[in-house]
């Protein structure tokens, strides 16, 4: 900067009140230090965009002051010489910091934003580009950012063709250059009209052959050439290549459906490509491509991956905002039952959800669908519950206990929510009924059953019979494996609640020392209730010896808990008076 332009900015800041004279003489060190570093080869990247970002938060405030004073004094004769100085000194930096340091592609695109807002810098972004693109970047987003810029920003086609060709010379299996290149190939083909139809061919033409056999890779292809309205002869050769080249793959029926359902309708007998508004028409062309992928000689697997697309399009369409007349309704309709019922002769039905949905929207006989589905699918909770939860609701006791027992053989473990159904409904409709299915789910030789079921069997059969005959049936019920320890927590809940010339002080004891014993290893709680009980119903003596031998039997880890624990006990009862509180000291019975 010379030392006039010194002086102008310096003049500027001060008669604007921009920065303090401190604050100004502080940037004008931090300028001569970088240069210095740079001259002295010191200077980092880090520095570079540290002062670039301080440069242009000036840039940005002397841009505002200076709308700000045109607006207020109703001028445009304000001296605007400042964004000049601070633009250049920007825009030098970033030549320096370019030349010296690995392009980046944030950097590079923080520049082109750079010059974009100020007019002056366009020509000069366009002569940094061409020097930086003759350079070797380990970053093929580099090469992309430069050669968008200067198609979308400059109109300028042949530049990007030049920065697209240069990054292929270094990353020449980088897909994405090649799909940007073929991107800007597509936009310029609609920009001429057509008139460039023959390069956009010719690059189409190279990539499938360099990419052969990559559906994906042209699946992008399509996906870019179908974006522009106006490129129809394009839009042909990618998808009259792709049916030909992938007529036996699931995914070219999807991706050719999907098309469709978009609107692009092509007709393999023309081969021909169209375009029509008429979302009607895309629908049926879309179930029509499903139907005929599903007739070609696809391998099994393949094929039901085909079913399953086609199935989640047709769920997928009928959800959608599409279906609010009447006539499309009716065809879709149809159109589920036929393809639903296809699918699963074809055992192509292979989701639970599928046979849900179908059942939930048939017209038909949903009960008929149901039998079939567990049949199916015969590890499906949710299809035995639907259809155990059918026989319910039409009273159909009989028909309910054959799917229920069924589903319980092909659950094993996992069939407790068909347990607590036929529970609930017994529990209302036949009572006498439900004692002997709580003693079969008790004894149900699967443990996540049979923990959850026996401790609601207690507590069914305490206020159905009474203590004494719980107490008879929790006998029954703590010998049946694996051990419950909700079993015996509520069968300490319900003693607690008996009179005191009923309940028994070492029963209970004894039930909280099983617990201890074969749970205190990995639950500080059931070493916390014990001595909680100790305090309210036993004796203070033992909790000291309940806490010791807590300490002995819990993982190393749990001690530190155990011990915090066992203070928050001692604390919460120092003075604690149970007579006062109206607890009843329960008389041992020893």
């Amino acid at each position: 900067m010379s030392a006039d332009e010194a002086e102008s900015e310096v003049l500027f800041m001060k008669t604007y009140s921009i920065i303090k004279l401190d604050e100004i003489t502080n940037l004008n060190n931090d300028r001569k230090s970088l240069n210095q570093k740079v001259l002295l080869g010191l200077a980092t990247r880090e520095e570079f965009l540290k002062q670039i970002k301080v440069e242009l938060n000036m840039l940005d405030t002397c841009q505002l002051k200076i709308e700000q004073e045109m607006k207020e004094n109703n001028t445009e004769d304000i001296n605007t010489e400042i964004l000049t100085i601070l633009s250049n000194r920007i825009n030098e930096m970033y030549k320096n910091m370019f030349l010296l340091f690995p392009v980046e592609k944030t950097s590079l695109s923080e520049y082109i934003d750079f010059c974009s807002n100020n007019a002056l810098f366009i020509t000069k972004c366009s002569n940094m580009l061409e020097i930086l693109m003759l350079k070797y970047h380990s970053d093929p987003e580099v090469y992309i950012t430069a050669a968008t810029y200067e198609f979308d920003d400059r109109n300028n086609v042949e530049s990007a063709r030049r920065y697209f060709s240069e990054g292929l010379k270094h990353h020449e299996n980088c897909k994405n250059l090649y799909v940007e290149e073929f991107w800007v190939e597509v936009q310029h083909l609609e920009k001429t009209e057509g008139a460039s139809l023959p390069i956009a061919i010719e690059k189409y033409r190279n990539l499938i052959k360099r990419f052969a056999n990559d559906i994906e890779f042209h699946f992008i292809l399509l996906d870019r050439a179908i974006k522009l309205s106006t490129v129809r002869e394009l839009q042909c050769n990618v998808v009259r290549d792709m049916i030909k080249k992938y007529k036996h793959s699931e995914l070219m029926w999807q991706k050719l459906a999907q098309i469709h359902f978009d609107g692009f309708i092509y007709d393999q007998k023309t081969e021909q490509l169209h375009y029509d508004k008429n979302y009607i028409n895309g629908i049926r062309n879309c179930i029509k491509t499903y139907e005929n992928g599903l007739k070609e000689n696809l391998p099994l697997k393949n094929k039901l991956k085909l079913w399953t697309f086609y199935i989640d399009h047709i769920i997928e369409i009928r959800k959608s905002y599409r279906m609010k007349k009447e006539t499309i309704r009716n065809f879709m309709n149809e159109t589920m039952e036929r393809a639903f019922q296809e699918a699963h002769e074809n055992k192509a039905l292979c989701k639970a959800e599928y046979y849900i949905y179908w059942t939930e929207n048939t017209n038909k006989d949903c009960h008929r669908i149901m039998k079939e589905s567990v049949k199916v699918i015969k590890d499906s909770v949710d299809l035995w519950y639907n259809l155990i939860s059918y026989y319910l609701k039409y009273d159909s006791l009989e028909m309910g206990i054959e799917a229920f027992q069924a589903g319980v053989r092909a659950l094993t473990n996992k069939s407790m929510p068909l347990w607590e159904i036929l529970i609930l409904y017994m529990a209302n409709t036949h009572p006498k009924l439900l004692q002997q299915l709580y003693q079969e789910g008790s004894n149900c030789p699967y443990p996540e059953v049979n923990c959850v079921i026996r401790p609601e069997y207690l507590e069914w059969n305490v206020l159905h019979n009474g203590i004494l005959s719980t107490r008879e049936l929790f006998n029954k019920l703590k010998d049946v494996k694996p051990e419950c320890k909700q079993l015996y927590k509520s069968m300490i809940t319900f003693e607690l609640t008996q009179n005191s010339g009923i309940s028994k002080l070492s029963f209970i004891r004894k039930l909280h020392n099983i617990l201890c014993n074969s749970f205190g290893d990995t639950d500080i709680d059931v070493w916390s209730d014990c001595m909680r009980f100790e305090y309210m119903y036993g004796s203070r003596r033992y909790v000291r010896a309940i806490f010791e031998a807590s300490l002995t039997s819990v993982n190393p880890n749990l001690k530190s808990s155990m011990t915090e624990e066992y203070e928050k006990l001692k604390d919460e009862f120092k003075d604690y008076d149970r007579k006062d509180l109206g607890v009843i000291v329960i008389e041992d019975d020893e």
